[in-house]
């Protein structure tokens, strides 16, 4: 399981916007401190919940499938490359253009993707459903 601690911001009928501290793997490292990747960023959650059992400012846990991660990182991550590789290799195969051009265009064979993406958000929001549960103790 995902879980990530946080806090209620807003609650709209049966929709809970919780706000968490997203922090980086590096939050764990010793050089941290030193190291200018390290940071953490303040996301809001929206969770479906019509129980009225929670209120705003409340601390509460929201939790996801670890298949969210996995499928999250598959879309943001691991099929464009596949599309930018394929496009590269099928550009310099293929149509016998130079290294720069095939670059070029491997890098705007992203672009149509990443809108196709962006116009499916929603629907991919719905694909990737939290629960929330008070905070114990």
């Amino acid at each position: 399981m995902i879980e990530h601690e946080g806090i209620i911001e807003k609650i709209s009928g049966s929709l809970v916007t919780v706000r968490i501290l997203q922090q980086s793997a590096c939050n764990a490292c010793h050089a941290r401190g030193t190291c200018m990747a390290a940071g953490a960023k303040e996301k809001q959650v929206e969770v479906t919940d019509s129980s009225g059992r929670f209120r705003e400012n409340e601390r509460v846990i929201i939790e996801g499938k670890e298949s969210i991660g996995y499928k999250a990182v598959f879309r943001a991550f691991v099929l464009p490359l596949i599309i930018l590789l394929l496009t590269l290799i099928l550009t310099l195969s293929l149509l016998h253009v130079d290294e720069t051009t095939a670059a070029i265009s491997a890098v705007t064979a992203l672009i149509p993707y990443f809108l196709l993406l962006y116009l499916l958000r929603k629907k991919m929001a719905n694909s990737f459903q939290f629960t929330i549960k008070k905070v114990e103790g």
